[in-house]
């Protein structure tokens, strides 16, 4: 099975309109990752360094617990219609399941498939709710906050990100 299966996606309408949506909600996690990242930066440095007091970035730091507020509210939201999506995708392979079932009649639950076809209408697809609760977003939030992150990297030191993109591919390695 590939990491984003068509053939689910195909099966369970609620599950496309879920991937799209987390997909949204990660470009907007990652722009507020790198953002968070950006004025912790801003804030931190001038006062370790000694350039500036606490007051002077009060700003930085009021920013940056908006950012945070942020984060916490689009988790939120996405986790919560994570929940809700994959519930309905389940409902409605479920609902495949069986109207497939009953299509080949009795005799064909008869020859001993009965016990097949409940096991997978019931804990066989109650097995889908991580995958699209916890394991798709993720893969999604890998996929565009790491861009992100390096794009911005870039932006401010090409030599860092050079650097991190010759140790990225290491990190499934050492995983």
């Amino acid at each position: 099975m590939r990491p984003l299966d068509p053939r689910l996606l195909r099966r369970a309408r609620a599950a496309r309109v879920y991937v799209l949506l987390t997909a949204a909600l990660g470009l907007l996690t990652a722009g507020l990752v790198v953002a968070q990242a950006l004025l912790l930066a801003a804030a931190l440095a001038p006062v370790v360094t000694g350039a500036a007091g606490w007051s002077d970035v009060a700003a930085q730091v009021g920013a940056l617990a908006v950012v945070v507020v942020l984060r916490v509210l689009v988790t939120g939201a996405q986790e919560r219609f994570a929940h809700r999506s994959a519930t309905r995708a389940v409902a409605e392979v479920r609902e495949q399941v069986v109207t497939r079932a009953v299509a080949l009649g009795p005799r064909w639950l008869a020859g001993g498939e009965a016990a097949g076809v409940t096991t997978l209408a019931t804990r066989g697809l109650d097995a889908l709710e991580p995958y699209f609760v916890r394991y798709l977003p993720q893969l999604l939030l890998a996929v565009t906050v790491t861009p992100a992150a390096l794009a911005v990297v870039l932006g401010l030191d090409w030599v860092a990100a050079l650097t991190i993109a010759a140790t990225l591919p290491l990190v499934p390695l050492f995983m």
